[in-house]
């Protein structure tokens, strides 16, 4: 198949200046000219880039544009961008990465806004997670779709800064007609992979704007401001490490060569400085420091020496610092911030949940979560709240539990100057109003009082507030999220909660699942240990994932942190270092009394098969009970009375098997 080019549209893409353009242009006649003024070129490949002697550049290029044959090259269409309940997720997975690379994006943006573009992050398969810089080329960028949520991997956008540094992982600079896509050969990109310490990609930072603007020499800073995030994530690694530098004094704004090491000295990571230093690649990992330089490893500066003499000013840090200094930034965050990084994003059950939610209150409908106590509800209620279209407004969270009484109102609907005795000179907003295009959440909003329900009721259906004091009464709109870990309906049949203002809450009712419902639970439990720095044993993580979890995931946060603090140098958690409050609370390991399947000439419990279970009518919930009784004591018999082996084949934790066992 092939496509063809007008001469005039390959003048037009043409930057002048740029070699690449220049060349482009120059072997048209290779390609061969029509009569009609059109040159034809081969889909996978330009004739201008297939021949003739390239610089590197070229030939990056050329190579990609051979990995982009099955494009399109005057592809029109935007790609479908992720929706905002999906970038919210993508963007929460990446937090870390988004966390370490803020510095470097403002300083980028400086930059870009000076030459009229925007700095980009990408996360590692080519996703866009965030941009910012100049807003009139940020409205340019919108026209490509080079905004959040576009995937600008190579196999969706063609040639480009971010997908081919994603797939030749290395900084690259894509100008004007290099871009596959004729529509982006307006661009002028520059873009850096973000290493870990193990050489693996995390995400990618980009400059980009017009053409006719950029210059080359930015390639240069936004690699050194990618090496800059790898280093600060490098940096909080909990192990020790060496920094160094060639030479006995630093070279002025060369950042420092890192190794990462094991007890044992064998360098477990590293930074690319340091590979630069020690010449050397990613085939350093997992070989002793020793191999690489001669001398001893000190906490002090110190001079070694690469094996042919080069010397090496550095020292040995200790990795233990980095675990107080990291906990003492997340000791400081808001309890609110604190929350948000603790739970987790929704999993497998929740997700839908979400998605309804989303739906529910940019519908004006009020959500109403439940759920026990710790399942997370402020959390999901933030999540609504990012995801929804008024998620630029303001988040206002209260606790009705917690308010006392007689501040309640002057707090909930703000007051006028000199309202009351001790109001404040110049009065106040009060929450609802701070509310207003955005979020309201009321927690414990069965705790609220009975002569304050009858208030808020009425802003909830008049959708206006009247400050105390005013005779004015002011619009309202915003998001309605209310919680409880009360029965609701219980509370209404006692009278100390208002039907009328229940159902005007419960637009949407949500029931958020207790931890202990999680199908990857043991999978999320090592995970968030994990997070922390540190890992268990299989026996512990069986316990763990056995155990019922009564206060869902703070209790378990909370617990995971105790663990970390009180054992920071095991490598592995044992089980006799967990709470007696777990280990007591364990099911007895033995089979159900009725059952002794350890005498290996014990039968089967029923020859017969679950579905040759006969049942009546009437009979149809013992009958249903016997099935699932002769299915659990079929398993439990196969394996041998092993009750792990049995939970881990019916799909259901251990607990549970034995509670069906007993019940």
């Amino acid at each position: 198949m092939k496509i063809t080019f007008k001469n005039s549209e390959l003048s037009r893409f043409a930057t002048p200046g740029c070699a690449t353009c220049d060349t482009r242009v120059a072997f048209r006649a290779a390609a061969g000219t029509s009569p009609d003024g059109e040159t034809s070129m081969s889909r996978s490949m330009p004739p201008t880039l297939a021949t003739g002697t390239q610089v590197d550049a070229s030939a990056l290029v050329h190579r990609s544009w051979e990995r982009c044959a099955k494009l399109d090259p005057q592809l029109l269409a935007d790609p479908n961008p992720l929706s905002r309940v999906d970038l919210t997720f993508q963007i929460e997975a990446h937090q870390t990465l988004l966390r370490h690379a803020g510095p470097s994006l403002s300083a980028l943006s400086a930059l870009a806004q000076a030459n009229n573009g925007i700095a980009i992050l990408a996360a590692p398969d080519g996703l866009i997670l965030h941009e910012q810089g100049n807003l009139n080329f940020l409205d340019r960028a919108q026209r490509v779709a080079l905004r959040p949520g576009v995937n600008w991997a190579e196999s969706q956008r063609g040639t480009n800064a971010i997908g081919t540094a994603l797939y030749d992982g290395r900084a690259v600079r894509i100008h004007g007609a290099e871009h596959f896509l004729a529509r982006n050969q307006v661009l002028s990109c520059h873009a850096a992979p973000i290493r870990s310490a193990t050489g693996g990609i995390l995400g990618v930072l980009d400059l980009s704007g017009p053409a006719d603007v950029m210059c080359g020499h930015v390639l240069t800073l936004v690699q050194r401001l990618a090496s800059g995030i790898s280093d600060l994530m490098l940096a909080e690694s909990p192990l020790q490490r060496f920094e160094f530098h060639a030479g006995e004094q630093p070279a002025c704004g060369v950042p420092p060569a890192i190794l990462l090491l094991d007890d044992t000295l064998r360098i477990v990571g590293a930074n690319e400085a340091a590979l630069h230093v020690l010449n050397a690649d990613w085939r350093l990992l997992g070989t002793p420091y020793s191999q690489w330089m001669d001398g001893v490893l000190h906490p002090q500066d110190a001079v070694l020496h690469r094996h042919d003499g080069l010397p090496l000013t550095g020292r040995l840090i200790s990795g233990d610092r980095h675990i107080t200094s990291s906990g003492g930034v997340r000791a400081g965050l808001a309890p609110s911030q604190l929350a948000a990084g603790m739970l987790p994003e929704p999993d497998a059950i929740s997700r839908p949940l979400l998605v309804q939610a989303v739906r529910a209150v940019d519908g004006q409908l009020a959500v109403l979560l439940q759920g026990e106590t710790g399942t997370g509800k402020e959390v999901m209620a933030r999540h609504i709240h990012a995801c929804s279209q008024r998620h630029a407004g303001a988040f206002v969270a209260i606790n009705c539990a917690a308010l006392p009484e007689h501040l309640i109102e002057s707090e909930l609907f703000g007051y006028e100057p000199g309202a009351f005795t001790g109001a404040r000179r110049e009065g106040a907003r009060g929450l609802l109003r701070q509310a207003h295009q955005g979020t309201l959440f009321l927690d414990e909003i069965g705790d609220m009082p009975l002569g304050l329900q009858t208030r808020l009721l009425r802003v909830l259906q008049e959708r206006e507030v009247q400050p105390l004091g005013s005779e004015k009464r002011l619009a309202l709109d915003f998001n309605l999220i209310s919680a409880s870990h009360q029965n609701l309906t219980g509370r209404m049949a006692q009278g100390l909660f208002r039907a009328d203002l229940y159902y005007r809450l419960q637009g949407l009712p949500i029931e958020l699942p207790p931890l202990r419902q999680r199908a990857d639970l043991a999978h999320f439990i090592a995970s968030q240990y994990a997070s922390l720095g540190g890992a268990l044993a299989t026996d512990t993580l069986e316990i763990l994932a056995d155990y019922s979890w009564p206060g869902n995931y703070r209790e378990l946060h909370s617990l995971l942190r105790r663990l970390r603090c009180l054992h920071p140098e095991d490598s592995r958690l044992l089980p006799q270092q967990l709470p007696q409050s777990i280990l007591s609370a364990r099911p007895e390991a033995e089979c159900c009394p009725s059952l002794d399947v350890s005498d290996a000439s014990c039968p089967p419990p029923d020859a017969r098969s679950p579905s040759s279970v006969v049942l009546d009518t009437a009979g149809m919930a013992s009958g249903l009970r016997e099935i699932e009784q002769s299915v659990i004591r079929q398993t439990l018999y196969d394996c041998a009375g092993n009750m792990a082996q049995t939970a881990r084949r019916l799909g259901i934790h251990r607990s549970t098997l034995y509670r069906k066992l007993k019940g």
